[in-house]
Parts: structure tokens; sequence; C-alpha cells
């Protein structure tokens, strides 16, 4: 596959006496105090060998002056740290694609700029990588909010290590939710630079990466680690309108691109029925709650907020339910009748108020003649 890059404004790199075991890409824009704490969190731990083992590479997507001091000072710092600026702002997905580009060491953890590392994360994870070998790797989370003052879920999930024989196996096991926060898994760096990322570049979802990850790693074997030095800063997203968003993409968009990509490489159709649907994984056992059910709320939810689907995303989730559970179809027959029925309501309540306005105009006219 040809090499995912695009112009530069500085680049420094480190050389390097041999390939590290673990590359540790940040991408990052305009969030200097963050990257600091991120990036001091991981370098922080390479000692005893792990400098020789671990390289950190920041990726900026053309930030301000603030940021590239920050990035200088932080290579200044610490030898394990190399740079790269783009000549522009390439988008947070590109930063994530052309991460295995960028790493030079067998695996490639693409990890945000907003997170951090507790002390012993480093060696645990290189030493893991070193024993177990995996295809991809799977992290547990401690959730802190958004200034890092305070642990608001010390553990994500209360599942054990466990190895698992392929990748799909263990994206049923764990759930989406624990492949959408990207800084939670590890990929071999060859198996990731496989796929053509331009269709992940350009599908219609917030989440590529989770397919990205279901293409890439389908039957490579794959682990789950349990120890949760991983910090997730809770509602430090930019985006506006984010939970309605991402109601919509779990909802309708995600699962359109996963079907794409499930057929691509020959998974069960009904794949995301038996994906677990919780959040929080206490068991391994075959899920009660399935990824399906969590579609079928997070359309709800999306279209409380006002998102409504078109005909031709009818059409692609009923022939994605199609191949699951037998009332699947009209659960979400239901679904579509409410839906229609809220667009119904919105419809007469935009045509009341055009009358409202045009009566409060006509008052107005009408009132000038008592002036004349």
């Amino acid at each position: 596959m040809a090499e995912l890059d695009c112009p530069r404004s500085e680049t420094v790199f480190r050389e390097l006496a041999e390939p590290p075991v673990l590359s540790i890409v940040v991408p990052t824009i305009n969030r200097p105090a963050e990257l600091i704490v991120a990036v001091s969190s991981l370098a922080d731990q390479l000692t005893g060998g792990l400098e020789r083992k671990v390289e950190i590479i920041i990726s900026d997507n053309a930030s301000g002056p603030e940021t590239l001091a920050v990035i200088k000072a932080l290579a200044d710092k610490y030898a394990a740290v190399s740079y790269l600026v783009h000549a522009r702002d390439e988008g947070g997905f590109f930063q994530f694609f052309s991460a295995p580009w960028r790493a030079r060491g067998r695996w490639t953890w693409v990890f945000g700029s907003d997170d951090a590392l507790a002390p012993g994360g480093v060696a645990h994870i290189v030493g893991l990588l070193e024993r177990e070998q995996p295809g991809f790797l799977a992290l547990n989370k401690r959730v802190a909010n958004a200034d890092l003052t305070q642990v608001l879920n010390p553990s994500a999930n209360s599942v054990p290590d466990r190895r698992f024989d392929s990748f799909i196996e263990l994206f049923c096991a764990l759930g989406i939710n624990q492949f959408a926060f990207i800084s939670a898994n590890i990929e071999l760096t060859e198996a990731a630079r496989r796929i053509d990322p331009d269709f992940y570049l350009t599908a219609d979802t917030r989440h590529p990466h989770v397919a990205g990850y279901l293409e890439k790693h389908a039957r490579a074997p794959a682990y789950y680690t349990s120890a949760n030095h991983l910090v997730h800063r809770a509602d430090n997203s930019p985006l506006l309108n984010y939970h309605s968003g991402n109601f919509f993409d779990y909802g309708v968009m995600l699962p359109h691109v996963l079907e794409q990509v499930g057929r691509r490489i020959g998974a069960p159709a009904d794949l995301l029925e038996r994906v677990t649907g919780d959040k929080s994984i206490t068991s391994y056992d075959p899920p009660v709650i399935t990824f399906v059910d969590a579609m079928l709320e997070n359309i709800l939810r999306a279209t409380a907020f006002g998102r409504h689907l078109t005909t031709g995303q009818r059409h692609g989730l009923e022939r994605i339910l199609g191949a699951c559970r037998s009332d699947r179809l009209a659960q979400f027959a239901g679904i579509w009748t409410h839906h229609q029925r809220l667009l119904g309501l919105e419809h007469a309540a935009e045509q009341a108020k055009a009358v409202l306005e045009q009566a409060r105009r006509a008052g107005l006219e009408a009132s000038k003649a008592f002036t004349r």
C-alpha cells in the first residue's frame, strides 16, 4: 500500500540505533497545555532500558506558534521525542491513518494529546507486547474530569486479561465503545499499513478508525489488558453538538460503514448482533444487550435531538437489521413510525409559526392606521 503522507513545514526525527518495540504517535492541534501533560506522562517513564524500546512522535496539524514552541521544548527536554509539523491542517483522521507510516516500531500506539498515562504504564505495555506478540492490543482505562483533578471512574471495565484468537472475537467481547476511544488501542504497524486509507478518510462517520481496525486486524490474534494506567479526560471534545452527533453516528452512519467492511472481510452477516452493546464490560459471556440494541437506542436519542433519517438511510438500516435477530425489523419499523410522526409534528409547528408571524405582521400594519 502506498505511504500516506503530506507536505510538512518542519520535521525532526531522532536517529535510532535499532527499531523500537513501540512507536507512540501523538497527534495534536492547538492543545499546548494538554500536550505537555500527555507527552510528559509518557516520556518520564522511559528509563531503565525503555528509552531504547520506545519512541514518541508528535504529529502536529499546523498549529499556531504557542503549540509549536511547546513541541520544540518537549523535543529539547526528552531524547525520545521526534516531531513533524504539517504545512496545513489535514484533519484529525489523516493524523490517525498516517501514524503507522511515521512509526518505526513494530507496534503503533496513537495516543490522544489530551490523554495521559499513569506511572508504570509504558513498562507494562512493552512487556506485554514482547511476551504476547499480539496483532492488536486493547487497553482498559480510567476516566477523569477535563482538568484531571478528579477520577470519575477508576476502571472502565472489570473483566480480566484475556487472549483472543482473532480481533473479531475481541471486537464482539469489548464492543464499539472500546475501539472508539483511540488511545486505548495498539496495533501491529505492518498490518496497519495494509489498507487503503482513502475509503476511511472519506467515510461518512465520526468513527472510521473503528471500521479500519476491523479490516486491518480481523483474524489476527488479539489481547485485552485490564491494567488501567490509561487516563481519559471526559467531556473534553471541541465538537459542537457532540452528543447528538455521536448518537446519530452510532445509530446510523457507523453501522453502514461497518457493514461494508464486514462484507469485504467475510465477517458474519449478523456481526453487529454478536457485538456487545454494553459500555462497561463486566463479563465475557455472550451479550444480553448487543450493539444492535445500542443502535436502535441511539437512533431514538438522535431523533429526540432533531436529527432525522433519510429514506436511503432507512433502507440501509433495514438491510443490516434483516441479517440480525428476527424481531429487529419490527422494532425498527416502530422507530420509523415514531420518526415520521415527529417529522409531521415539526412540519405542522413550522406552518403554525409561519401563520403566527403573518398575523403579527398584519397586526403591526393595522396599528399604523391609528397613528396616522
